[in-house]
């Protein structure tokens, strides 16, 4: 145990250097942690330790869905539903066939084995593409998008895997008894992320402090995670609804400091899992057999690009046929490219029985295949963002602040109210500390009514005011004010606005 909590420390020690290098010179530090892995195998610097796929399943996977969707703004995530579901349901499964179709002609593989290649090519790794889209200002639906893809993206594959293998170890495919799998998996995940969801709700609701809203949060997610997979559905499904819904509330129901805390912690735990497991994913990586398998890993990545076209461009054609949803081609663009492979990848090859047929060789391409779209695709992505003119022009950082000033100030003022109502602060205090909030509030607002203020001014704060007015509009059905009728279709109609301010940001 010595030996191996000593491993462990140092692969963490030399990720934490290798990211915060990455940090600092502006590289993705998923792409840095993966080159360093491989390079310190080579010089025989760490050895190549044996990544076990269980334990990345099992343990690391629930906290990384987890934190990825806690972050999620569940009201963009329902206004790009659509495509969303689009991408993340047909559009998985068209990728799977079509990167099948080109590898069972390309790579003299046998159809079965062909399926469950693209099934392992068909999860994302989608750190490089959030990385890239913090660095460079993106349009707020194209995040919606890729993010929610993510999210659930990762649920459909993994089942894809499990039924394909299952297919290629028996030898038979029974489509009924496929389909019911994947139905229930994925339904089932959804309906029981619900129910987590509403009792994490009711429980973080009750937690006195934030560490016992941390620990509850922590017990919340392996308990979705464990029990779900136990009654066959998909615990990353049901991992990503808790989250969403736990987020939603937690920002609603809890004060600021508890939601910080909350969020504090499980940041800093998937940016050390990330650092983990990208560094391990480099240390898996050997060079000769990226060598030895050169020309099957390019014919697998031909395979894989060609089946992700189909998926995108086919999905949003019969989309905006369907329902006249427009995604901007150069936004879909964005989202072939960004189809970037990771660890996930590597643990659910990893795990695949080792009396497989094809095992070895579908590990070698999978790795191949990682390893070539981490460097290749993750690393210009944010000069591809602008080259294709995705990327927004950045407002003025002076604007920035004073919007920024001016939130904090506003939001400081409100809670000096609150403890005046409560009878925890004097008087005196009170008129204090307001008045200074409001020279910063003063200060700030002049900023932003100055002509370059107006002339920065964007879609965000029309977004704001839809979605106050969206709330305000349900909350008002709840407590029984209007009619539930009346207050979907108001609630319909400030969809269709907010549908309308994301489509010209993306160019039409």
């Amino acid at each position: 145990m010595r030996e191996r909590l000593e491993s462990l420390l140092l692969v963490l020690a030399v990720g934490s250097v290798v990211a915060i290098g990455a940090k600092r010179i502006g590289v993705p530090y998923n792409v840095a942690l993966v080159l360093m892995g491989l390079v310190l195998v080579v010089v025989d610097v760490l050895p190549n330790a044996p990544m076990d796929p269980e334990v990345i399943l099992i343990a690391f996977l629930p906290v990384l869905v987890f934190e990825g969707a806690l972050f999620a703004d569940a009201d963009s995530l329902r206004a790009a539903s659509r495509p969303i579901l689009a991408l993340a349901v047909p559009g998985v499964l068209i990728s799977l066939l079509g990167t099948a179709a080109v590898a069972t002609l390309v790579l003299d593989l046998p159809f079965s084995a062909a399926l469950l290649l693209g099934a392992l090519l068909a999860i994302t790794d989608t750190v490089s593409v959030l990385l890239a889209f913090r660095s460079v200002r993106v349009p707020h639906r194209l995040a919606a998008i890729m993010e929610g893809e993510s999210l659930f993206n990762d649920g459909t594959a993994l089942v894809l895997v499990v039924l394909a293998s299952r297919v290629v170890a028996s030898g038979t495919f029974d489509a009924v008894e496929t389909f019911r799998a994947l139905a229930m998996a994925m339904i089932g995940g959804a309906v029981l992320g619900v129910a987590f969801g509403a009792v994490g709700t009711a429980l973080l609701r009750r937690t006195p402090d934030h560490l016992t809203a941390i620990l509850a949060s922590l017990v919340l997610v392996f308990a979705t995670a464990l029990l779900t997979e136990r009654l066959h559905a998909s615990p990353v499904i049901a991992v990503v609804v808790v989250g969403v819904v736990v987020g939603k509330a937690a920002r609603r129901l809890l004060e600021p400091s508890r939601v910080l805390a909350l969020e504090g912690f499980w940041e800093t735990s998937g940016f050390a899992l990330n650092v983990l497991l990208f560094l391990l994913v480099g240390m898996q990586i050997q060079a000769d057999m990226l060598v030895r398998e050169a020309a099957s890993i390019g014919l697998a990545l031909i395979a894989l690009h060609a089946g992700r076209a189909v998926a995108v461009y086919g999905c949003f054609g019969v989309l905006r046929a369907l329902t006249r949803e427009v995604v901007p081609f150069r936004w879909q663009h964005v989202m072939l490219v960004g189809n970037i492979k990771g660890a996930l990848s590597m643990a659910a090859v990893l795990s695949l029985p080792k009396d497989m047929p094809f095992r070895d060789r579908l590990i070698t391409i999978v790795f191949g295949v990682t390893f070539v779209t981490l460097v290749a695709q993750a690393l210009p992505f944010a000069r591809l963002l602008k080259f294709l003119k995705v990327a927004t022009p950045s407002t003025d950082a002076a604007l920035d602040a004073a919007k920024a000033t001016l939130i904090a100030a506003r939001r400081g003022q409100a809670e000096l109210d609150d403890l005046l109502a409560a009878g925890l602060v004097s008087r005196k205090e009170h008129a204090e500390r307001r008045a200074a909030f409001q020279r910063r509030v003063i200060a700030a607002e002049a900023a932003l009514q100055s002509p370059q203020g107006e002339a920065a001014r964007d879609h965000l704060t029309d977004l704001a005011l839809l979605t106050a007015q969206k709330a305000a509009v349900l909350d008002a059905a709840r407590r029984g004010l209007i009619a539930g009728e009346t207050a979907n279709a108001q609630a319909n109609e400030l969809d269709r606005e907010m549908v309308k301010l994301h489509t010209h940001e993306g160019g039409g």
